[in-house]
């Protein structure tokens, strides 16, 4: 049987998580100084200098309709391998490192009409909680932002 490790991380109170082999590192966010980037759309929230190198920071906010909220103290940015690139996703929180059997995973729900929502792989649950699971490269390149990160 199969096991997966996922990094959670919260968004407006609900609870997602990625493969944590996708996962490149998770960094505070008040450390680095988010450089906007005009006319691309605000799914990006822009761009920061990691040890020398360029890397965009996506809004998962906005990717998921919600309000966009200033960063905050807590505010972190999950640093994804994508492809040859490393894209930063801004979460309110991580929360938890958690294992799941594959078997114990739900696949996504089919409910929605409202766009493209192959990124969501599955749901996994926790005593009471219930994590969604993103698949950070369908996610990333569901956007027009595979111009911009080049997978």
């Amino acid at each position: 049987m199969a096991t997966i490790q996922l990094v959670v991380f919260e968004i407006n109170g609900s609870e997602y998580g990625v493969d944590a082999l996708a996962v490149n590192g998770i960094l505070r966010s008040k450390k680095f100084t988010v450089q906007k980037i005009p006319g691309v759309s605000e799914v990006i929230e822009g761009m920061i200098n990691l040890r020398g190198h360029v890397n965009y920071i996506y809004n998962l906010r906005i990717k998921f309709g919600l309000k966009k909220a200033e960063l905050a103290d807590e505010s972190k940015f999950v640093m994804l391998n994508i492809g040859s690139q490393v894209v930063g996703c801004v979460v309110d929180e991580v929360t938890d490192i958690v294992r799941f059997d594959e078997t114990d995973l739900q696949p996504a729900p089919t409910l929605s009409t409202r766009g493209n929502l192959s990124y969501l792989k599955g749901i996994g649950k926790v005593d009471d909680r219930m994590i969604i699971i993103l698949d950070p490269v369908q996610l990333l390149s569901s956007d027009e932002t595979l111009d911009m990160i080049r997978i």
